[in-house]
């Protein structure tokens, strides 16, 4: 299974959830996707939320490693409050998506879209990069877990 990650799930992002998982994915390198990213603030910092669109969103393609199991990816789905009994009322679907990585190969990767309307509040991420974003902005990411 491969995972699409564009934001606080990215290893080094400082979140005790991404840290805990990354010990059980290969990191695969940069890669992109198409969508519209967004920026959500919190108490605990922002978040990004992607959304359906032609942009191109950069991020990192991950691979699960041996002992990736169903109880781990339950963790990222908590994380991401998507529950998959129940898509329609979760904050984030989990999907399939195409995901090209640096040599322009195609992948299938699993990736989470926003699934509610897109709160009045948020903030267009320029150019599809929330890391590089938040350097720019001088803001910090979201740190803490759901």
């Amino acid at each position: 299974m491969r995972f699409f990650f564009y934001g606080t799930l990215i290893a080094g992002s400082g979140n005790r959830v991404a840290a805990a998982t990354h010990a059980l994915l290969h990191d695969l390198g940069p890669a992109t996707t198409r969508g519209v990213l967004h920026a959500i603030e919190d108490t605990e910092g922002w978040y990004p939320i992607l959304l359906a669109g032609d942009d191109t969103v950069h991020g990192r393609l991950y691979e699960a490693a041996t002992g990736f199991g169903a109880r781990d990816l339950a963790v990222l789905d908590a994380y991401e409050d998507y529950d998959p009994a129940e898509p329609a009322g979760s904050l984030y679907r989990r999907v399939a998506m195409a995901a090209t990585d640096a040599d322009g190969a195609a992948h299938e990767a699993q990736a989470y879209l926003y699934n509610r309307p897109v709160p009045e509040a948020t903030r267009a991420v320029p150019h599809g990069d929330f890391h590089a974003w938040l350097a720019h902005e001088g803001l910090r990411a979201y740190a803490g877990a759901r």
